[in-house]
Order: C-alpha cells, then structure tokens, then sequence
C-alpha cells in the first residue's frame, strides 16, 4: 500500500482514472525469477509432500472475480473491477441451533493504491475456505479478532492526526452472538509522546494479551527524522484509547520501517516481522519483546534455514518481502507469510520464530519482465483447523495513480505476458501442517459416529459464551472462549469404541494462564493408577505435546483449579482448551488412521 506523507485520505472514484494502459497480444513467456547475489532464493512450489508444509490440498483457487471469468485476459472495462491487498481470517460463530461453526472471512481493497479512503468487499466460506460466495461491500480492511470479552475486533487502516502528539483511528466491532454479520464503527485515540507528521498505517492482526490489553502495530513519522517506523500501541478499555507502549525499531542511514507483523509465540513472548524499506528490494527484519510490548531487542536481518532456502541460505542471504503476516497455529507451529516476489511460506516448527525452515513459493504471476511484476506480494494468513491453514493472494498489484489523474500500472501493466493474465483476482490455497506424530484420533468424527462418547464435569456455559460447551474441547480452535469449562476443578473422561495403545497427547489449558492438569489412561473406565502424564503449572498459548504410554479404551484428564478467572466464571476455574489424542497399534490391530 501506499504510505505517502500526505494529511489525510481523499476520496478517488474508479471513473476518475480510466485510462489503462494499451493492451499487446505478446505471447507469454514468464521467466523463472532469479534471486540476485546476496539474497535467499526461494524453491518454486515443491510437489513432494514432505517436511511442516505439506504440499497443497489444492491448487490455487479463484476468490474474485465471482462468478469465474470465461477470459483469460480481462477486458479494459473488467481492469477496472479493482481487487487487491487481501486479508483472511476465520471466526468461531454458532449455527443453526447453536451448533459450533467456523466462518472464514476474506476481504480486499476495491480502490486504487493511493492514500485514498478505502473501499472494500468481503466474501465468506463456512466449509473451510474450499468454496467461497459472491462479494459484499464491508468496512473491514485488516483481520478481524475475538477479544475476551466476546466482541469481534478490527481496525481501519489509516489513523487521521488530530495533534502533535494525537492521532483518531476508526475501529470496528461486532457481537459473538451476531457472527460478524454487521459492525459498529467507532474513533479510537491514539496517544503518543513524540512529535507526529502525517502519514503511516495500522498494519496487521491485534493481539489481546491474557490481562485483556489489546495490542495494535502502527508505523508513523516523527518530526526528528521524517522518516517511518514501527510501533505498539496498547489499549487498556477494551479499544476505546491506544497510547504508545513501544517502539519496534528506528530508521536510521536512510532506511525506515513499515508495516509489522505481530504475534504472541508459544512461550508467550512477543515476535515481530518487519519491512525494512530503503534498498533495492524490501526486505524482512525480526524483533522480540519479553515484557508485553515495552521493550525491543535490535531488530535483526530474517534469515531461513534448512536445505529448501538454497544454496547461498547459510546465514549470509537476506529475505526479501512485504506486509509480512504471522501465525500461531493451534497446533503450535509459527506460520510467516509474505511476498514480494512472488507469494511464499516458512514455519518454525517450535512456534518461536528464531529459526525459520521450508521457505516455499505458493503463488507467482510472472511475466519474464521484472520480478516484481504481477502478484503484490500481500498476502493474508488463518488457521482453518489445528493443521490445516489457508493463504490469500492477489493475482495483479492495484494501480497508483499518477499527478495527471490517470491509472499507473507499471507493476502489472496490461500486455498479455502474464502466466495468469492481467485480471486483478484473488485467490487462495489450503495447506496442511504436518502434525507432530503419526496416529493422529479425529475425535470429533468419532463422537459423530458414536464411537466417543464424554462424561464430564466441565459444563460451564454463559449465554454470551455461545462455544463454550464440552466437545469445544476438539473442535480445532484454540481461542480463548472455544473449550470446555468449570467452576472450580474440572473433570473430562473420554470413553473411545474400543482399547487404543496411546503414543502422544496435545493439551490447550487455560490460554494465558498458568494451569496444571494430570491424564490417565484406563481399561476399564474404574481403574486409573498412575498419571501418565501430569502437568503443573504451565501457560499455554496454543497445543503442546506429550509423549505418553498406556493402552485402554477410557482418558480421563483431571484440571486444577486457577485462580484470578473470568468473574462470571467464579473466584476459581478450569479450562480444557483443546486436546488431541494420538496412538499406534494395539497388538492384532490396524494402527488408527493419520
């Protein structure tokens, strides 16, 4: 996007700037793109399903436009049909009869790439992201969130100052209990102690810390340098006021930084990517803060790892991209995703973000001209399930506008060479991140089948709670109000078809907080002994994993009490957030399905 130090947004009408470029019947002869001397070159979609990412479920599929073109090249009229800087997320809303569902949401801009007041459409799949509807006008621009208190939170793009050390942001928020059907659109402040310029952006997810702060990254100018850099801004009631909480970095020696990506890790500390703008490429940084946003360590060039980063990734090449995303998936596994050339993925596999593995390619539109034509490199990232997540793209990079009014599409001009042609799409692919072991139980379709069945004293249930319920406890989300829940200490018992020789557990306790549980493993559902597994005292921001050895048809987890719990909850309380069960082969039997 653009970021233009200009005073505030204006409004330009697509039939404002209608003049394209002249379109030429050249074959198309895409090239494939060459990382130059010094930085990481990046393996083009790998087809062996090896490694985190397993290859894709499916090829890219189209979003927008909707219904699918029969062209292959847009007509000039079609160009001006603007889609891209897309973003995903998926929502845990109730369906009919109050039945759990997942709704993904993926919005994009319709306007031109300006610093303009932004338009955008939003369309919707409830089966995973597979299918998606036709398109709908929405106010949101960035990924919306669910806070704790129930709402679905957003932010808009552009804050608007209002002062020297002041600055109105607009936010968005809808009702759990509406599905993110519509939003209410409110100004927050934000307050910071420097001296504010114009300009600068609200980029990426909110994070909202176990204590309710929420957190926004902002990048902004000051008077001292004129140039941009990156910050946390952190609210305290719910989204009403922002004040400065940290700054990322600073720009220095003619470099700024922009737009960063956040996310709280496995081990609850605070990672965030960066791009780092002022060479001949944009290119990636990372940042960590222990202490909730206050402090930064230096930020440090990104770097891959591993065999798939090619041959110069030996700790001397540097990650080129933009508007970089992060995942935490419930499974524990950090996700970036980035772009610029072209659209790509890296994991790190321990959900820390120190050491990124398996870069791959996922999406390109080249046209054998400059690597960075085609794709913007934006993308969008969101768990679909516990292994299971969906990336978001655009096919063509939105026009600028030049000082005569007219379109500026030298980033994706109309000339027929494109390997997807010159339609400004979006689109999207569902990946599977490996799960840690073989013999992976899918309790949910075991319970639907009757093969599963819980006796449980975690029945906790509040009227604005509408995924609180026992079997939230394997429905593959790890939000906070997702799980099965008690007043007190809680018990959940699983009673399986038949005896299962048990080789790993995941557990999801109460997210944020310090909790403790012990697992058995039973014959007989009477006869429990020892723990196989006993945990004391850990916080858990998504799965971990626990080797574990017994044979038997029955689990029983016994959750300890916490403390300083939701007040209506009570004084004290248990969460089972998530769990996962994994086992090999009982003797004379077929080892369960992965």
């Amino acid at each position: 996007m653009a970021y233009g130090g200009k005073a505030g947004p204006v409004l330009v009408h697509t039939t404002v700037v209608t003049a394209l470029s002249a379109t030429l019947t050249l074959p198309a002869a895409p090239a494939p793109a060459q990382a130059p001397p010094g930085y990481c070159p990046l393996p083009d979609q790998p087809a062996a399903s090896e490694g985190y990412l397993i290859a894709s479920a499916s090829s890219p599929d189209l979003v927008h436009p909707f219904p699918r073109p029969p062209a292959r090249e847009p007509t000039a009229s079609e160009r001006l049909d603007f889609a891209g800087f897309p973003n995903v997320s998926v929502l845990d809303v109730t369906g009919r009869g109050g039945a759990p569902e997942r709704k993904v949401i993926v919005t994009y801009t319709t306007n031109v790439d300006e610093v303009v007041t932004l338009t955008n459409a939003a369309v919707v799949s409830d089966d995973g992201g597979a299918t998606f509807g036709p398109p709908s006008r929405t106010p949101l621009r960035e990924s919306p969130v669910e806070l704790h208190d129930g709402r679905f939170f957003a932010t808009e793009y552009y804050p608007a100052r209002t002062g020297p050390h002041t600055a109105a942001l607009g936010v968005l928020t809808s009702s759990s209990l509406d599905d993110a059907e519509s939003w209410l659109r409110s100004e927050a402040t934000l307050t910071t102690p420097g001296d504010l310029l114009p300009g600068g952006a609200v980029h990426g997810t909110p994070v909202q810390l176990a204590g309710g702060t929420i957190l926004i990254t902002l990048y902004a100018r000051y008077s001292g340098t004129g140039a941009y850099q990156a910050e946390v801004y952190a609210s305290e009631d719910g989204g009403t006021t922002f004040s400065r909480r940290g700054v990322i970095a600073t720009p220095a020696e003619g470099f700024a930084y922009t737009e960063a990506a956040l996310a709280q890790t496995v081990d609850g500390s605070l990672l965030a990517v960066l791009r780092h703008d002022g060479g001949t490429y944009s290119t990636l940084r990372q940042s960590r803060s222990v202490d909730g946003g206050r402090t930064w360590s230096p930020a440090r060039e990104l770097r891959f790892t591993g065999p798939l980063a090619g041959p110069s990734a030996d700790g001397g090449c540097v990650v080129r991209g933009v508007a970089p995303r992060l995942l935490l998936t419930p499974a524990g596994v950090l996700v970036l995703s980035a772009g610029r050339p072209d659209n790509w993925l890296a994991v790190s596999p321990d959900g820390r973000g120190e050491a990124w593995q398996e870069p791959r390619v996922t999406y390109h539109n080249r046209d054998g001209i400059w690597d960075t034509h085609g794709s913007s490199g934006y993308t969008g990232l969101a768990a679909v399930g516990p292994h299971r997540l969906i990336q978001v793209f655009d096919n063509c990079k939105l026009p600028g506008v030049r000082p005569d009014g007219l379109l500026n599409e030298t980033a994706c001009p109309a000339h027929g060479r494109f390997e997807h042609g010159g339609w400004y799409a979006i689109k999207r692919r569902l990946f599977t991140v490996a799960p840690p072991g073989p013999g992976l139980l899918d309790l949910a379709a075991m319970r639907r089948r009757g093969d599963l069945t819980i006796d449980t004293t975690m029945t906790w249930a509040g009227r604005h709670r509408p995924r609180t319920r026992p079997a939230a406890a394997f429905d593959g989300s790890t939000s906070y109000w997702s799980g099965a829940v008690a007043a007190g200490r809680g018990r959940y018992v699983l009673h399986l078809d038949r005896p299962y020789a048990f080789t790993r557990i995941g557990l999801s306790l109460r997210p944020g907080h310090p909790a403790g549980a012990r697992v058995y493993v039973s014959r007989d559902g009477r006869s429990w002994g020892e723990p196989a597994l006993t945990v004391t005292g850990r916080t858990d921001y998504a799965m971990r994993y626990s080797e574990v050895e017994g044979t038997g048809r029955h689990v029983k987890i016994v959750l300890t009490r916490t403390r300083d719990c939701d007040p209506e909850i009570g004084r004290t309380c248990s969460m089972l957030n998530e769990v996962e069960l994994y086992a090999g082969a009982e003797p004379g039997r077929r080892a369960p399905g992965r």
